[in-house]
């Protein structure tokens, strides 16, 4: 297929080290250019990754006809105006999670998708790992029995307080409840769909933050199964882990969710525990190729903008406000 040409809206931190090297190391896409607000920074980031054009200006960005596809890496509450901004000028649309600070936000995104007639995704990468989407699969077939609960547990050590947008709700929603526990959430949907009721406790012991450094956010399925999502910015990283009970075994990532080198065990059927290691992956890289053949009409999309949509709206049941 022809490779899809992207631009990307942000230079920072996570843009530099992953999002960009995704783009540029996947076989069916080119990064032709991106958007920072600070000038320096956006040529600084074309000389490290080979991009053609740096802009600073989003209208002058989004005019650029070379562009096809567009993956929005902006803080969370500029999420909304870029996103419609792209799409009303013709580009796809990879967005950054969680989808926007408020539910209503992220339909008023959707609707300019349906209006402009471009593709909206979400950019979920943890359902790419080739062995995520096996296990997925096997697990919504009922290899597992019925399901009975669920936990994730995403905890990642930050050693200082975050950048100013993530400290305050109006600008982030959130912070480990919206960074980190966003993924957790996406991943019971996937696995169990829609829950039912939503609770949450959210604290901010670490950094004494209007934003959470912990959350743990309790969803209760059809049937009364019951999944918890626990996120952490504040404190030890152990291995991120997924557990899946059914009524005929279980199942448990550890170390997979990002990437990284792991292990799945499962038992099914009262039989002994069965071990596989999991080598790493590169999923932000996966992520932009499928959403790449999305573009070119060779796969649907993997996350859609409903599945976004759906996540913001368990977060705002989650915090409460």
């Amino acid at each position: 297929m022809e490779p899809v040409r992207w631009g990307m809206i942000g230079a920072g931190s996570w843009a530099d080290l992953t999002f960009g090297p995704a783009i540029c190391a996947a076989g069916n896409g080119e990064l032709v250019a991106v958007l920072s607000s600070d000038e320096a920074r956006a040529e600084a980031f074309c000389a490290k990754h080979g991009v053609a054009r740096g802009y600073t200006d989003l209208e002058t960005f989004l005019q650029d006809d070379a562009i096809e596809a567009v993956w929005v890496a902006s803080p969370t509450f500029l999420h909304t105006q870029h996103t419609i901004a792209a799409l009303e000028h013709g580009k796809h649309v990879l967005c950054e999670k969680p989808m926007a600070v408020h539910a209503a936000d992220a339909q008023s995104m959707l609707a300019a998708a349906a209006r402009a007639d471009r593709l909206l995704s979400v950019a979920y990468h943890m359902r790419h790992h080739p062995l995520h989407q096996a296990l997925q699969a096997e697990w919504t077939s009922g290899a597992f029995g019925k399901p009975f609960a669920a936990r994730t547990q995403l905890f990642v050590s930050y050693a200082q307080p975050p950048a100013e947008w993530r400290r305050t709700k109006a600008t982030s929603g959130g912070w480990a409840v919206c960074d980190i526990g966003t993924h957790g959430i996406d991943l019971l949907r996937w696995f169990l769909g829609e829950p039912e009721h939503v609770h949450a406790e959210l604290s901010n012991l670490r950094f004494g933050l209007e934003t959470d450094d912990y959350a743990q956010v309790t969803l209760r399925f059809a049937g009364g199964v019951v999944g918890v999502v626990e996120a952490s910015a504040g404190t030890g990283a152990p291995p991120p882990r997924v557990e899946l009970y059914g009524t005929e075994g279980y199942c448990i990532l550890e170390g997979t969710l990002f990437g990284r080198g792991g292990s799945i065990a499962r038992v099914q059927g009262g039989n002994e525990v069965q071990t596989t290691a999991a080598s790493a992956a590169d999923l932000y890289r996966l992520q932009a190729e499928s959403f790449s053949r999305a573009v070119r009409g060779e796969e649907a999309l993997a996350v859609t903008a409903e599945d976004g949509l759906e996540n913001v709206r368990i977060i705002e049941q989650a915090r409460g406000w």
